[in-house]
């Protein structure tokens, strides 16, 4: 049943809340799950490492003090603590990466000597709270990963997790005898849910900044994320592997490093040589090539994006809509337009008349990775049409990453399963195997059936497939009575893979600097 006035034509059971990176080819799926393989133990809203310290000792703390084992008291206790965390940030300042900063903020400027913040702990009804999640940062980022890592577990009997004997004891204790005073004064202060300016200032001590560069506290944190000797062990390796790969090119480097530099030098690795990987162990070296893969299947799935992009926008020019079989042809058009010049009858053709770049990251070479993803995310501007030069470089990156890494489909399935595994997934895997079986078609039909096959026909599928699980209605076109109509656009996103969150780590235990590596840094290379 559809509703009425300004909402007629949807029906009473979506949503129309709009988003952008839906995944809308369901694409984005095969590289999360690989990063997650490659960076266990850490997410991408895990922004400080002390909070795994902060979070054992609370739980340490809750076990030996309060000792109830009803997960609303134990909700309640994190929630004040995390929002006496926040406002301690804001009132000594400088701090990034605390939740509830913006909350905390407010409360300071509304604040005189004496502050009282239970009313935005406790869910009280009408009372604004410093976070909306029921379990605040804890269970929003930290709590699954402080699971996965090792430094909590669960027991049987009851749902309050307490801290593990090998890691989360051992850290809950170096905190404590790093904090000192602070902490009875900080845990007696959310036992009644106020505090002062004055004691504010006294608490300082138990920031994420504030990690001594030589303590137990500070080496604990090294063990946990570096020498893979913790929780299931190949996990524990693989984050540990990576973590060693970020120092390596932080120290070639000689300066702090990005995620996007991260993601660029690992892909480059496996293009040519690199001095900064010389002399890998094989372990390693497996995890370095895991990295570039995960690069080119995100280049992947930004080629198809765009390609959805442009159908979206020839669709949207047409106010009453078109058949799909005009939307397929119209687009398999554009994109034969788009690449007309190199004259190639067929992808095979296309991909050997294409040099590859010697260095992928360079942006004087236009038919470098780089130069090409640059190009591809001008039509991640929903606002703008694809232009000509985003849809011929979604195709050429296409043909580049094919004839870059078709050769080594065999050890990509072998190694990294989790590309290769589920058939109603999809990734560089499957889709160079695609072009792979269709390469000798002449190249107007391989790109039609690419626009039809892996583009146009995927997206409401997948779409289904949230609308059955989530609820969440995520169609970007309609068809009615044989015609297909524009819903709403979405262009082409990257994933974000959890590096800047390791970098931040490696930070706060001081192994990396603004001059890259420090001495401490060095050190565990030199180790290796």
């Amino acid at each position: 049943m559809a509703t009425s006035g300004g909402d007629i034509g949807y029906p009473q059971w979506t949503s129309k809340a709009e988003k952008r990176g839906v995944d809308p080819l369901g694409m984005q799926t095969t590289s999360v799950a690989l990063y997650q393989q490659l960076v266990p133990g850490i997410s991408n809203v895990t922004l400080r490492v002390r909070y795994y310290g902060l979070y054992a000792w609370l739980a340490l703390r809750y076990a030996s003090d309060v000792g109830d084992i009803s997960v609303e008291r134990w909700c309640l206790y994190l929630r004040r603590a995390e929002a006496l965390y926040a406002l301690v940030s804001v009132h000594v300042g400088g701090e990034r990466g605390v939740a509830g900063v913006d909350w905390a903020t407010r409360k300071l400027d509304a604040a005189g000597a004496n502050i009282t913040f239970y009313a935005a702990t406790d869910r009280a009804d009408g009372e604004p709270q410093y976070l909306k999640q029921k379990f605040g940062a804890y269970g929003a980022a930290y709590g699954s990963q402080l699971l996965d890592i090792g430094v909590l577990q669960t027991v049987p009997g009851h749902d309050v997790p307490v801290p593990t004997l090998d890691i989360g004891e051992p850290l809950a204790k170096a905190f404590q005898a790093t904090i000192g005073a602070a902490g009875d004064l900080f845990l007696a202060a959310t036992q009644v849910g106020t505090i002062t300016r004055t004691d504010l200032a006294q608490l300082d001590v138990m920031l994420p900044s504030r990690i001594a560069a030589n303590g137990r506290e500070r080496d604990l944190y090294e063990s946990l994320l570096l020498t893979g000797a913790q929780g299931e062990k190949s996990r524990a390796n693989s984050r540990s592997h990576s973590l060693h790969l970020v120092l390596r090119i932080a120290r070639e480097k000689g300066s702090s490093v990005r995620a996007e530099t991260l993601r660029w030098s690992l892909y480059a690795s496996q293009c040519n040589a690199i001095a900064t990987f010389a002399g890998l162990g094989e372990e390693e070296d497996r995890q370095r090539f895991a990295w570039a893969v995960y690069q080119a299947n995100d280049l992947l799935h930004l080629c198809y994006e765009t390609i959805l992009k442009l159908a979206l926008d020839i669709l949207g020019s047409s106010p009453t809509g078109m058949t799909f079989d005009s939307l397929v042809t119209r687009t398999g058009s554009r994109l034969l337009s788009a690449v007309e010049m190199y004259a190639a009858p067929s992808w095979k053709d296309l991909c050997e008349s294409l040099t590859l770049a010697d260095d992928p990251v360079s942006d004087m070479d236009l038919n470098s990775e780089m130069s090409l993803q640059h190009a591809v995310l001008q039509s991640a501007r929903l606002e703008a049409m694809t232009n000509e030069d985003s849809a011929r470089s979604s195709i050429v990156l296409l043909a580049i990453l094919h004839k870059r890494f078709s050769g080594l489909l065999e050890r990509i399935a072998r190694d990294l399963t989790v590309l290769a595994n589920r058939d109603f997934m999809r990734s560089l895997v499957t889709e160079l195997r695609f072009l792979d079986k269709h390469s000798g078609e002449p190249l107007q039909s391989l790109l039609v059936r690419l626009v039809r096959q892996r583009v146009l026909d995927r997206h409401p599928w997948v779409a289904t497939q949230k609308f059955r699980g989530q609820g969440d209605y995520t169609f970007l076109l309609e068809s009615d009575d044989g015609r297909v109509r524009l819903r709403r656009k979405d262009g082409p996103v990257l994933t974000n893979p959890r590096l800047s969150s390791a970098i931040a780590f490696l930070e706060d235990i001081h192994l990396l600097n603004a001059n890259g590596t420090t001495p401490a840094g060095l050190r565990i290379l030199d180790a290796v």
